[in-house]
């Protein structure tokens, strides 16, 4: 059974089911909410992968996936994905890195 499969989204909020072979991890930059956050390249860009590391994390991650394929605004990151196997959210990569543990605000690129 599809793991987002159990994630009702909004009509019109589409995200790609992508290849785990598809995503050239780089390192390993942080911890989210769940898991660990790595670095990686998805189709020749930059991006944020978030995992689960236990069964416990599921409903986090069920939480911030079903949140990010709601919402499309410029100064939220972007939810491109997510993978079943390992299961992650494949997401725009913050450059900055986490607002949690910046004191100052990033300079946004147009």
């Amino acid at each position: 059974r599809r793991f987002v499969a159990m994630v009702e989204t909004p009509t019109g909020c589409l995200f790609e089911d992508i290849q785990r072979e598809d995503i050239h991890v780089e390192a390993a930059v942080g911890r989210g909410t769940f898991g660990v956050v790595f670095k990686a390249k998805w189709k020749g860009k930059d991006v944020a992968i978030k995992t689960i590391e236990s069964e416990n994390e599921r409903n986090a991650f069920l939480v911030e996936l079903r949140q990010l394929s709601r919402v499309n605004h410029p100064n939220i990151v972007k939810l491109y994905g997510s993978c079943d196997n390992p299961v992650c959210l494949v997401m725009e990569y913050a450059e900055c890195g986490s607002l949690y543990n910046r004191k100052s605000y990033c300079v946004f690129r147009k």
